[in-house]
Parts: structure tokens; C-alpha cells; sequence
């Protein structure tokens, strides 16, 4: 059978992946490769061992060369097996598809099941790791304790607060304590299974760990990241090849994948001073080093060669991938009993920046979760390339001593192309000799010609320059592909500033920000810049900074910027900020060119926000999510949630303006739409959403309204519009994204709607909503009567359906009056009366083979009489047959058993076969070749029957076997020779070859030569077989070559078949088949004569 189950199957399954949602089947479908359909199919999977609950899936249908995709893959794991192993073990899923009780196909697919305490590796489960890190272990309060103990010897505060005192020096001192309380309980190293993460290993929890004073390197990492969760730090675990350690984050900050495969990802939060990494397997030596001492040892160990990955526990957390339950407690009550010897001591943590992100607290009521909404969308730390471009930053940075000129240049629509700075050390020169000599820098006065030329210079190399230029042109691309807006922008200016005065780090934050694009029109073509058609823009995010972070107010920026004759004032608008900021230490403008990548998106939401929150807040939807119970009555709408199955009643086809087809629930929220609903519409991929969208806009278009659409994906506008332009509608919509927000984008389409005119008259729509209006009426009546409930309980459909379901070749066929009705009661009955007659028919089944001797079919009382009668006589019958085979096999000699049935009528027809070879010599059917013999019989009476049927077709009467002394091939020679004389003598030539062909043959006449010559070609052939068949034919009664009589052989070659067959069937071993052809060759040949 060519149909294929092909899954997807967890390779290890443990509790870890039962308590975090972790499938048991990641993806399931079903194949079809026959070229039919398959109906009514069930998948059905089961385990082994039993570790799941059993899954059916029902299938209604399957088409020829289909997949099935299967998504509901909801496998309810035993949690309590799962949790009782000690010890993983191999197990198998088993899938059967099967059509009634046909199994179609069924497939095993292997999986390992885990101990409890046993994660199963990098390979199969990495992000479950996060699943064995136990902040909740009540050994980790040991520690925290111990750490705690530390702090306050030290004379520090001895609270384990976390991120609330806002210092990465106070987040890297509690790290450092709680080194020293793990460090105090004087652990031994234990060495982990050989790669260990790659095939996972067994986990000791942190009491276990305590409690032994035993662990591994993975055991210690997650012992550390444990205590550094619960002290409210952001823990992360380090894999890389044979080895695990820990790290923490220095400020509320957390990777944005919950696993990073990039060890450059973690060494430049290292670097940036946001995260440190320490071995932990060094808390196990004696003396313990210090915490610096293993953060060293740890940075060594992320070259790219060795890490694998890192795992993030706070993204862990936040993606609900929870600790394990514990089973068990064996730590003791009294802490204080088996408190660790206390560390003396603190280290002192190195000089750290201050803290740039914000803490997330919870806030309550409307202000406060408004204001939480905007710092989310406003981010004014230096992570924002707004605020600070460091020199890494992917962008390309220019060489221009007249910022204001090139401005000028792309305002007037100059195309300006890109080019690498040429070495201006070729040839031996001097740079700083020629500055000396002429009074002027070399390579600004080659970029001022360059400018001239409307060449712009750059200081990266030729090759990396176009690299960069072409990945600046794709990310655009991309960006404003998916998001709807330009995101290359040529910043002018910078800003470079200090968080502090006495900060010893600078940032840079750029000034201007005008909108350009790269163009090339091949891909051997070189790159050129060119303005876009939108405004230039300051940037706001900074003045945002300036102003929450400094209370710095730079006023005359956040509108439209100060122009001159060919576009913005590029020096008055620096000017602006140099006065601004003269005061402050540390800040000062540079008059950098950088062209690279920026987001306003964020900014935008955020002053919209911000500025309109009175506004906002008088939205019931904005009411409802900000005070959830005291806003739900006036959000809950005025009217009833349009229901599916009332739409029909309560809209007529003349009120819905759908366009586009869409089902019952699809036209409930298009009608919910035009009402007073705010609602979520929600479906999986496919179910019909944006078509859904697309009938809502052209609904309430047709009611008069204005409908905003807005979507974070440009794609999803851009599938909503062409539905609409494909029915007539584009003209209607307006586009507020990507280049079509420019303004001569947006003139165009208003003057494309300006021009439309009506298609269709208010007559003509009338005509065509009462003609659906007839037609729903008419298919709802037909749905109506299919699930109209009659008298016995049932509906049309589903009598259909259980006929078509159930209905099968021995279904009887039932009927009745066309009056009759049946109530519920009396289908009751008749379904009881089914199921009796369905238990005594499985009960009569198992009796076919005992009453298979009846031919009856109809039952009667005469016949019944009849065999009741023939029953009484039956044992007297049985005694005188019984008699007469013993007398009969006494007179044989015949050793035959005759107890049953079947073995007297073997018994009378070998008996029968005995009477009737009377007169026969059967002697050849008990020679060793007689099986050959019979053969040869009967080939030999189908030769000689057709040898008879060719004689008959023979032109002239000639001699027996003529076709011996006849050449037939010299004779075919002659005749062709005549044939190709002269006519007349041709007829002469033919005329002598006939008269040759008859005197050969003995007949006498002009023969058909050419006919004759053919039959007896056949003739000879089958003379010549019959030949060697001779020797095998001379025992066989009637054999008297061709003057044979075929039925006498034709019927002794029978009879001894039947003979040799009924012997084989009679014989009970090989030695009682001699026995028995003995005694029955002495009867058929020796006793013949009797």
C-alpha cells in the first residue's frame, strides 16, 4: 500500500518537556501516493511503553497524490510515569491508519524516554536546560545565606536586592558573594559524561549537590545560575565543547533569542561591560580563587572555535519555560546547623559604567500603564543608534569639508556617486609635507574637487565600500518593503556627549537626518545617492534626551527646519544646537557625514502618544485595557455581538456590501464591524483573515465611512489592497505607506479618485439583492427540511449520513407502509430489535461450517417437519452405511478410515472409479511415470483431433499420412519459379507442380497447391510430435496412432487422474500411500477381470 504517515517525533521526552508544553509529535501528515482516494480513515497512535494517553484523529477523506497536513498534535504525556523513571529507556511511537477494521499502514517511530532528572542535550532539547535550574531548591536559600553573611561582614548592605539599587558594581559584588557562599561549602569535582552536551546528562539538584558535596561542571553552572535567579539577576548558562559555566547580566538586560549561537554576541556585552561570564568548576578547588580570578578564565573559553551557545534564563522565564517541580525535600529545617564556614572578605568589583536601561516596575492604575506603554516605544539608552553610532556600526562614514554643499547638491536632484578615497601615499608622497608646503590638508582638497564633480569620497576601501553600499541598499530595501518606510538616511552632524561630566565614555548621536536613496543600474554598475521625496527631519529622539535626561529644551528643531536657498540651513540648524549646548561639559557638535540605516517608528507612536494621551484615554477599547473592570460595561457595545446562525433573519443581501465571498462567521464580523464593536478576529494561518479585512473596508465604505487599516507588515496592506483592486475598489483606497506617502504620490491618488464614476445604478444593485434575497431563501428552506427533527428524533442528514456511513453489501433492506411514522419510542424498539438480531447473526455466523451441508435458504414448518423426520431416520442410516463400509474395505483389503463424512465419500467414489475401470487396462496410471503418461494422453488427443480438422481442409482426397512423402519446401520452390515465367508457360509450370503435389500424395485431380502445401506443413509438424509421444502411449487404452480412439483415451487418461488424486487425498502418511495404490492396483489391474 503506498501511503506513507510521516511525522516528526521528539527524539528524547522527559518530565522537563511534559511540564514546559514541549510536543511529543512536532509535526504529522499523511501521504497519499495511490492514484485512489481513500474515505472514512482513522490515525490512531499509541506508545510503547504506555507513556501517553492514546490519540485517534478521524479523516473523512484523502484524495489521490494528496498530504494531509495534520495540526492538531495534542499528545497528553503521563506525567506520572514520566516522572517515576530513574533511568532513561527506549520507547516507540506506533501510528495505524486504518479504513474499518483494514490497517492500511502502520509505522514505529523510536524516541528515548528520560529519568526525571536527566536533560537531554544540545541536540534534541536545549532550551529545556532552563528547565533544570532551580531557584525554588531550598539549598539555594543556603547559599543566598551564606552570600548574605559576606556582604555583611564586609560592612555592605546585606539585602540580596537584585537590580533595585540601579548599580552594575552593587549587581557584580552580589555575584561575587555568591561565589564565596558557594565556594564555602568546599564541593568536589566530579567529571561529566563524555560530550555531555550533545547527548545530555543526568542533573543534581541544588540539594543534592549540598548534600553530597559532589558535582559537575553543568551541575555547578546551574547550581550558580539557580542562586543568581533567585537573587533577582539575570542568570545565563554558557555551553561550549565539553564544558558549561555561568554568567550574569550586570543590568536588567536579556539576549533577544533565548539561545545565541554567536560567541561575538556575548564577548561584546563583555566588552560593553553589560554581562560577566565565570567558571564555576573553580568554586570546587581548595583554596577557592577569587570571582575575578574565574571571570578571567572564563572570557578565555569564548573563541568561536569552542562555544556553542548561551542560554538565557530571564528570556527562558519570560517564554514560561519554568523550573522543575521538586519531588522532595531532604534538607534540613535548622539552616543554621549546617551553615557553611563563612568567607571573610569581599572583592572589590572593578569600575563599571552606570546603569542604562530602565527597571520595568509595575504600575498601577490608567497613568501609570500609559506611561509604561511609553517608555517601551521610547528607548533613550545608548543602545539606540539615534543616540549613539559607535564606529562598529554598519553605515559608510564620508569625507566632506562642505556638508552644507553636498546638501545642496541632492536638493537640487543631483545623482551623487560614492567613491573610495584614492591613496594619496603612492608614489612616496608625503601628506603632512604637502600640508606644510601648501597650507592646506590633502585630502579635503581632494574631496572639495571630488564634490565638484558630484562625487562624494569615502574613507573605507574600494571593496569593503561596495559591500557596504550594496548591504545598505537591500536592508532599505527590505525595510521599506516590510515596513512601509525608508530607513536610510544621510546623517549631517553629530553630537557628541557625555552621560556625566567626568564620564570617560563619549557618544555620538546624529544631528540632521535626510532621507536618500541608493540606486545602480546594474549589478556592474557603480552606486549613486540621490534625495527622496520626504522632508528632512532633526533628531527628535535626541532632543527627547536632552530634555528628560538633562532638561535641556533646544526649541525650532522639532518642526520644519530653517532653509536657505537650495534647502535646509545645514550650518544655521548646528549653530542652533552649538548654542544650545555650550555650556554643557562634555557636549559638542561635529560636523560628521555618516550614511546608514535609522528608525523613527517607535518615536513617532511614542509623541503621538504622548501627546494625545488626554485623547486617548477617553477610548472605551484604551479604558478597557487600562482599568479592565471599570471600563468593561461601556466597552462591551450597544448592541448584541452579531450571531452566525441568526444572519440570515436579521441582514439582508441588500444591506452587505461583501465583494469577496466569506462564511457565516466571516459576515458576523463584517457586520460587527459597522456597529459599535471592538473586537480581536482571530484564526491560524489560511482561515480567511485578510479577506475578512477586505469586506469589512468595502462594507463600511458602502455605509459612507472612512476606515484606517493599519498593519505592522507592509505585506499584509498590500494583500488587502489589490482584493480590493481587483474588485473595482483601488480607487477608493488611499495608500499612506512607503512611497506612496510622498505627496505627489498622494495628489495622484486623490486625482484618480476625483474621476470615478458609477458603474452600476441603485436599480440594478435592487434587482440583484433581490435575486440573492430569493435564492438564500430557497437554500435555507433546503436546510431547513435536511435538519427538521421528525417524530422518531431524526433529521434528513443525519438518516443520510448514517445510511451512507454504515450502509454495507449484507445491510437488509427494511420496509415499510408510506404512512408509517415513528415515534422516539418505537426507534427505541427498533434499535433494540437491530441490535438482538446483530448479536444473534455474530452467534450464527460461528455455525456456517457446521450447517454449511444446508441448501435451504428459506425457512418453512413443512420444512421444518421434513427435516425433523429425516433426523429420526438418520442413525439407522448411519448404522447401515457404517455397516456396508466395513463389509466393502473387508472385500478390498482397502486400510481406509471411514469415521466421518467426508471420508465415506472419498471412500464410495473410489469405489465408483473401481466399477467403472472395468474393462480398461489402467495398469500405466500406478507406474512411476504416469503423471508424464496422462499428459501425453491428453496432448495426444488434441493433436490427433486436429490432424483430423486439417485432413477435412485438404483439396483432394489423399493417401494416410501423405505428408510424410510429400516435400513440401521444393514443391513451394517450383511453384514460385512458375510464378515467375511468362503466363502462358507460368500456367503450364503451376499445372505440372499440382499434378506433382496429387501423384506424391496418392489422390488424383488438380489439387490447390498453395493450400495444400501449407496444411500439409501443419500436418507434418503435428505427426512428427505425435511421434514422440508413441513411446509414452502404448499402454493407454485405444491408442492406435492416428486411427485412435480419442474418447477411450481421453477417458482412461481421467480415471487414472482421478484415481492417483483420490489416493493422495485418502493417504494418511507417504508409506500409507504405497499401501493403499498396492490394494487398489490389485483391484483396478489384477481383479479386473471380476
Amino acid at each position: 500500500m503506498n501511503i506513507k504517515i510521516e511525522a516528526l517525533i521528539a527524539r528524547k521526552i522527559g518530565f522537563a518537556s511534559h511540564q514546559n508544553a514541549v510536543p511529543l509529535v512536532r509535526e504529522l501528515s499523511i501521504w497519499n501516493q495511490e492514484e485512489s482516494g481513500f474515505e472514512n480513515l482513522t490515525l490512531t497512535l499509541s506508545t510503547d511503553p504506555d507513556f501517553v494517553e492514546s490519540r485517534t484523529w478521524r479523516i473523512d477523506r484523502i484524495h489521490a497524490g494528496d498530504r494531509l497536513n495534520i495540526s492538531e498534535r495534542d499528545i497528553k504525556l503521563n506525567a506520572g510515569y514520566l516522572s517515576g523513571l530513574t533511568e532513561s529507556l527506549s520507547a516507540e511511537v506506533v501510528m495505524r491508519l486504518s479504513q474499518g477494521d483494514d490497517v492500511l499502514v502502520e509505522q514505529r517511530f523510536p524516541t528515548e524516554l528520560l529519568a526525571r532528572t536527566e536533560w537531554g542535550g544540545l541536540s534534541a532539547m536545549p532550551e529545556l536546560l532552563a528547565a533544570f535550574c532551580m531557584p525554588n531548591d531550598p539549598a539555594v536559600d543556603r547559599v543566598l545565606k551564606a552570600a548574605s553573611q559576606v556582604l555583611r561582614r564586609a560592612g555592605k548592605k546585606d539585602g540580596i536586592d537584585g537590580y533595585e539599587s540601579k548599580s552594575r558594581t552593587r549587581t557584580w559584588e552580589l555575584a561575587s558573594v555568591i561565589w564565596s557562599g558557594v565556594c564555602s561549602f568546599q564541593l568536589s569535582y566530579a567529571l561529566p559524561p563524555a560530550s555531555f552536551e550533545q547527548q545530555g546528562q543526568k542533573v543534581r539538584p541544588p540539594s543534592v549537590v549540598l548534600e553530597n558535596g559532589v558535582a559537575t561542571c553543568l551541575d555547578t553552572a546551574l547550581l550558580f545560575a539557580a542562586a543568581l535567579e533567585q537573587a533577582g539577576l539575570n542568570a545565563l548558562l554558557i555551553m561550549t565543547k565539553g564544558h558549561a559555566f555561568a554568567g550574569v547580566w550586570l543590568q536588567p538586560q536579556e539576549f533577544s533569542q533565548l539561545l545565541t549561537d554567536e560567541a561575538s554576541a556575548v564577548r561584546k556585552r563583555l566588552d560593553l561591560k553589560e554581562l560577566v561570564v565565570f567558571e564555576t568548576t573553580l568554586a570546587t578547588q581548595t583554596p577557592a580563587p577569587g570571582f575575578s580570578h574565574a571571570i578571567t578564565v572564563a572570557e578565555r573559553q569564548l573563541d568561536d572555535e569552542q562555544f556553542i551557545m548561551a542560554i538565557d534564563l530571564h528570556r527562558a522565564r519570560m517564554q514560561k519555560i519554568r523550573p522543575m517541580a521538586l519531588v522532595s525535600v531532604t534538607e534540613g529545617s535548622d539552616d543554621t546547623a549546617d551553615a557553611p564556614p563563612t568567607i571573610e572578605g569581599l572583592e572589590e568589583a572593578p569600575a563599571l559604567p552606570g546603569f542604562d536601561v530602565e527597571i520595568n516596575t509595575d504600575s498601577e492604575g490608567p497613568a501609570g500603564k500609559l506611561t509604561l506603554w511609553q517608555r517601551k516605544l521610547l528607548d533613550l539608552t545608548t543602545r539606540n543608534r539615534l543616540l549613539h553610532l559607535p564606529d562598529s556600526a554598519k553605515g559608510v562614514r564620508l569625507i566632506c569639508p562642505d556638508p552644507a554643499v553636498l546638501e545642496d547638491l541632492l536638493s537640487s536632484g543631483q545623482r551623487i556617486r560614492i567613491l573610495s578615497v584614492p591613496d594619496l601615499k603612492s608614489s612616496g608622497r608625503d601628506v603632512a609635507l604637502y600640508e606644510q608646503q601648501n597650507n592646506e590638508n590633502l585630502v579635503d582638497e581632494v574631496a572639495r574637487q571630488a564634490l565638484a564633480r558630484g562625487e562624494v569620497l569615502a574613507s573605507l576601501e574600494k571593496v569593503k565600500l561596495e559591500a557596504t553600499l550594496i548591504d545598505l541598499f537591500r536592508k532599505a530595501r527590505s525595510d521599506l518593503e516590510e515596513g512601509g518606510a525608508n530607513t536610510l538616511f544621510l546623517a549631517i552632524g553629530f553630537l557628541k556627549w557625555k552621560k556625566t561630566a567626568d564620564d570617560p565614555k563619549t557618544y555620538s548621536a546624529p544631528l540632521i537626518l535626510l532621507p536618500v536613496k541608493l540606486e545602480r543600474k546594474s549589478a556592474l554598475s557603480g552606486v549613486t545617492l540621490s534625495l527622496l521625496d520626504e522632508e528632512p527631519r532633526f533628531n527628535l529622539t535626541l532632543l527627547e534626551l536632552l530634555r528628560h535626561d538633562f532638561e535641556l529644551v533646544i526649541p525650532g528643531l522639532d518642526g520644519e527646519l530653517p532653509s536657505d536657498e537650495s534647502g535646509i540651513d545645514v550650518t544655521g540648524i548646528w549653530n542652533v544646537v552649538r548654542r544650545a549646548v555650550r555650556d554643557v561639559p562634555g557636549f559638542e557638535v561635529s560636523t560628521e557625514l555618516v550614511l546608514g540605516t535609522f528608525s523613527f517608528a517607535k518615536y513617532l507612536m511614542w509623541k503621538d502618544l504622548n501627546a494625545n494621551a488626554a485623547q486617548l484615554l477617553q477610548s472605551p477599547l484604551v479604558k478597557h485595557l487600562l482599568e479592565p473592570g471599570g471600563a468593561r460595561e461601556g466597552f462591551s457595545g450597544s448592541d448584541e455581538f452579531p450571531r452566525p446562525e441568526r444572519l440570515d433573519s436579521s441582514i439582508t443581501p441588500a444591506e452587505l456590501f461583501t465583494p469577496l465571498p466569506a462564511d457565516s462567521s466571516q459576515l458576523s464580523a463584517v457586520v460587527a464591524s459597522a456597529g459599535t464593536h471592538s473586537f480581536v478576529m482571530d484564526g491560524p494561518p489560511g482561515t480567511g483573515k485578510s479577506q475578512t479585512i477586505a469586506n469589512m473596508i468595502a462594507h463600511n465604505l458602502a455605509l459612507g465611512r472612512r476606515v484606517l487599516f493599519v498593519a505592522e507588515k507592509r505585506a499584509a496592506l498590500d494583500v488587502v489592497y489589490r482584493r480590493l483592486a481587483e474588485k473595482g475598489l483601488g480607487e477608493f483606497c488611499l495608500e499612506l505607506h512607503s512611497s506612496k506617502a510622498s505627496k505627489v504620490e498622494v495628489l495622484k491618488q486623490l486625482d484618480r479618485a476625483w474621476d470615478v464614476s458609477d458603474a452600476l445604478s441603485p436599480e440594478a444593485w435592487e434587482r440583484e439583492a433581490t435575486r440573492l434575497q430569493t435564492l438564500r431563501s430557497r437554500l435555507n428552506e433546503l436546510v431547513e427540511v435536511l435538519h427538521r427533527r421528525w417524530s422518531n428524533g431524526l433529521s434528513l442528514h443525519q438518516a443520510i449520513g448514517r445510511v451512507v456511513r454504515d450502509h454495507g453489501p449484507q445491510t437488509p433492506r427494511l420496509t415499510w407502509p408510506s404512512d408509517t411514522q415513528h415515534d422516539a419510542a418505537e426507534y427505541s424498539q427498533l434499535l433494540d430489535l437491530a441490535r438482538r438480531l446483530g448479536l444473534n447473526g455474530d452467534a450464527a455466523r460461528n455455525l456456517s461450517g457446521k450447517f454449511g451441508a444446508l441448501a435451504q435458504t428459506q425457512w418453512s414448518n413443512a420444512w421444518q417437519a421434513h427435516i425433523a423426520n429425516a433426523s429420526r431416520e438418520l442413525p439407522q442410516a448411519l448404522d447401515a452405511l457404517s455397516a456396508t463400509s466395513e463389509r466393502l474395505l473387508g472385500l478390498t483389503h482397502l486400510d481406509l478410515p471411514v469415521a466421518e463424512v467426508a471420508q465415506v465419500q472419498h471412500l464410495d467414489e473410489l469405489t465408483t472409479l473401481v466399477v467403472e475401470s472395468y474393462g480398461l487396462n489402467l495398469s500405466f496410471a500406478f507406474a512411476p511415470d504416469a503423471v508424464a503418461r496422462i499428459e501425453a494422453a491428453r496432448r495426444a488427443c488434441q493433436l490427433i483431433e486436429s490432424y483430423r480438422e486439417l485432413e477435412e481442409g485438404l483439396s483432394l482426397d489423399y493417401a494416410d499420412e501423405a505428408c510424410r512423402r510429400i516435400p513440401v519446401e521444393a514443391m513451394r520452390s517450383e511453384w514460385r519459379d512458375a510464378e515467375g515465367k511468362f503466363w502462358f508457360l507460368a500456367t503450364i509450370a503451376k499445372k505440372k507442380v499440382a499434378k506433382k503435389l496429387a501423384s506424391s500424395g496418392g489422390a488424383a485431380g488438380l489439387p490447390d497447391t498453395l493450400g495444400d502445401l501449407a496444411i500439409f506443413e501443419r500436418l507434418y509438424a503435428q505427426l512428427n510430435e505425435l511421434d514422440t509421444l508413441a513411446g509414452s502411449l502404448q499402454s493407454i487404452p485405444g491408442w492406435q496412432g492416428l486411427t485412435s480412439d480419442v474418447s477411450q483415451i481421453f477417458r482412461a487418461a481421467s480415471m487414472a487422474e482421478n484415481l492417483r488424486g483420490l489416493m493422495s487425498g485418502l493417504a494418511q502418511s507417504p508409506d500409507h500411500l504405497i499401501s493403499l495404490r498396492s490394494a487398489v492396483a490389485r483391484l483396478v489391474v489384477e481383479a479386473n477381470e471380476m
